[in-house]
């Protein structure tokens, strides 16, 4: 609910950019936390990840229904059929009579299949035919109409091969599990990769602000400068010195103004928004202290790392298709038992008699009429196929080869990635700490050559040496800051573990 109020915030904000306003609206700032919130909803990779969660939901589903009572009615009505048919006789010529039929049918077939990939069929079926003659030789026309009605119960098992029911919906659980994995993959991915736009943006923005206050800086010196040199306190180079350092922070001005367009393109497209709508972006400083466990980490990683269980659920998966495929050129047995009842109306009625009389004829016939029974075994035997089937055992146990080795790996892969994640961290976080001192001194240093620089004590190109350090450091304080929040996004991705907030990204089973 708080996402969707947050969402429709966002959306009625960008909306209203739309309306005419008497000066140009102010763009929607957007925080880290609204910016996920939008990617998981609207960009492409989020919204492809849930259609596959929802393609294997549904093939679950119809797994499962595959155990379930199927009724199944077919219709035959009409089947006419009117043709000349030509007839001949020993030692004479040929005669041609006009037959013709018609046949209404329908036949309700309800199976219940078993776990043991059998099935209990239930059919009736019940048809009405009439039939004519025209018989050239005699110039009459000949007419009969019989009903038929049959119920049949018939019991089938294969023999000898793979329950291809339990295996289908041991299938289909497991690629609902790679897919729920997948989704899970997917959005702490998207989660990553809006962080690491939304910085870069920011980024983006700050150098933007960091090159307008250098150059309001650099016109200060420099009309304080052009005084100097017109009062004869400074020689003409200092002035010309400030002029050029001008011109240059003017031209990186221009730079990172077009760094900004295209990192505010490229941040709208990562969370899905148009990029003729307008946001800005804003983040704090704020560092929360938190302690990693390296063995804890590298355990959430082993455990609820999608590449791990994908690993195993391949391996299974490759173990079900070796065993079908094996299954091909082995002994297949089919046994079937069925009783039938019967009836057909009796062939003297009258042709003109209704229907009712007909089904109650038949039915009459039925009761009387012995039953039809009837056991069946069937023994399949493959005897020669060329080595077909034996190249595509083979083929298949060499998937389930490579799944094996894979998932090994993949487990060395995932203790490498949560390790290096950890080290990153620490890392930058040890860095930003100095890079934050640097950047108090430097701009204190730069606070008092200007004042030194007003005085007449520095020349213009030692004020602008402690102005260009100034610049760096704050670029390199910024720089470090990003880094920082990117290790801590991806050690959050590598373990599925947040660990500012202490718990767990992944919901236990029951």
């Amino acid at each position: 609910m708080k996402t969707f109020f947050v969402y429709a915030s966002l959306v009625f904000s960008l909306l209203s950019l739309s309306l005419p306003v008497a000066a140009e609206e102010a763009p929607v700032v957007l925080t880290l936390d609204n910016s996920i919130e939008l990617a998981l909803e609207k960009s492409y990779d989020a919204r492809v990840a849930k259609l596959a969660l929802l393609g294997a939901e549904q093939n679950v589903i119809a797994a499962k229904g595959r155990f379930k009572t199927h009724v199944d009615l077919s219709l035959r009505s009409p089947d006419f059929t009117e043709q000349v048919q030509s007839y001949r006789l020993p030692d004479e010529v040929p005669f041609y009579n006009t037959t013709g039929s018609l046949r209404w049918e329908s036949q309700l077939q309800i199976t219940q299949p078993l776990p043991t990939n059998g099935s209990f069929i239930l059919s009736s079926d019940i048809y009405q035919v009439r039939e004519s003659v025209f018989k050239e030789q005699l110039d009459v026309v000949e007419k009969a109409k019989r009903f038929y009605s049959s119920f049949r119960l018939e019991f089938r098992q294969p023999l000898f091969v793979p329950n291809t029911l339990k295996l289908g919906m041991e299938r289909a659980n497991l690629q609902h599990e790679q897919a729920q994995r997948e989704f899970t993959r997917t959005e702490l991915d998207v989660v990553y990769q809006v962080t690491q736009s939304f910085y870069n943006l920011y980024s983006a923005i700050r150098r933007l602000e960091i090159a307008r206050e250098e150059v309001e800086q650099q016109k200060q010196s420099y009309e304080l400068a052009r005084r100097k040199f017109d009062a004869g306190l400074i020689p003409e180079v200092g002035a010309l010195q400030m002029e050029v350092d001008l011109a240059q922070s003017q031209n990186r001005l221009i730079e990172a103004e077009s760094v900004l367009s295209r990192m505010e393109d490229q941040f709208k497209m990562t969370i899905g928004l148009l990029l003729e709508e307008n946001v800005a972006v804003k983040t704090d400083f704020t560092l929360t202290d938190f302690a990693v466990d390296e063995e804890k980490a590298v355990q959430y990683g082993l455990k609820y790392r999608s590449e791990i269980r994908q690993g195993q659920i391949n391996h299974r998966l490759a173990e079900i298709t070796l065993r079908e495929t094996d299954a091909r050129s082995a002994i297949r047995g089919d046994f079937r038992i069925y009783y039938d009842l019967t009836g057909v109306s009796d062939p003297y009625l009258d042709y003109g008699a209704g229907f009712s009389r007909f089904f109650r004829s038949s039915l009459d016939d039925l009761r009387q009429r012995p039953r039809n029974r009837g056991i069946i075994f069937t023994l399949s035997v493959p005897i020669w196929d060329s080595g077909v089937n034996r190249a595509e055992v083979a083929a298949a146990r060499a998937i389930l080869d490579r799944s094996e080795l894979t998932e090994a790996e993949m487990e060395r892969r995932v203790v490498q990635d949560v390790r290096a994640s950890i080290t990153r961290l620490r890392e930058t976080r040890g860095r930003l700490e100095a890079l934050k001192k640097s950047e108090e001194v430097a701009r204190r240093g730069f606070e008092i050559s200007q004042a030194r620089f007003n005085n007449g004590d520095i020349t213009s190109q030692e004020l602008a040496l402690d102005r260009d350090r100034l610049t760096q450091a704050r670029q390199n304080f910024l720089e470090a800051y990003i880094q920082y929040q990117l290790s801590v996004a991806d050690l959050k991705r590598n373990t599925l573990y947040d660990w500012e907030k202490g718990k767990s990204l992944v919901k236990e089973a029951g």
